[in-house]
């Protein structure tokens, strides 16, 4: 009986860390991340990568940003090509859906 006992214990000691399993949509929300330590601007191009890979277009409330920009801060962007002009990760992609050819 004793030894049914401790035995049946350690089982299910086993058992318990298979249940601490995180999946990989929950790994990658902006909460999760934010809460581990990430910056907010590491977030966001996670964000882009898992949009991007699943042919979402999120480009559109990005680029509206950019064309709603006064014409002193986009000469600005023209004369220093160091300035940030919020179009990283936004050039030359051309979204589509996936398909059998993107394996």
């Amino acid at each position: 009986m004793k030894k049914s006992i401790i035995l049946s214990t350690l089982m299910l000691l086993c058992a318990i860390p298979s249940f601490a399993a995180v999946d990989i949509h929950e790994t990658t929300a902006p909460e999760y991340l934010y809460n581990n330590g990430y910056s907010s601007e590491a977030i966001r191009l996670i964000q882009y990568n898992k949009a991007y890979s699943n042919g979402i277009d999120f480009r559109a409330e990005e680029q509206n940003k950019i064309r709603n920009k006064n014409k002193f801060l986009k000469f600005m962007d023209y004369l220093d090509p160091s300035r940030d002009d919020n179009q990283f990760m936004l050039r030359d992609l051309r979204m589509q859906t996936p398909s059998y050819e993107d394996l």
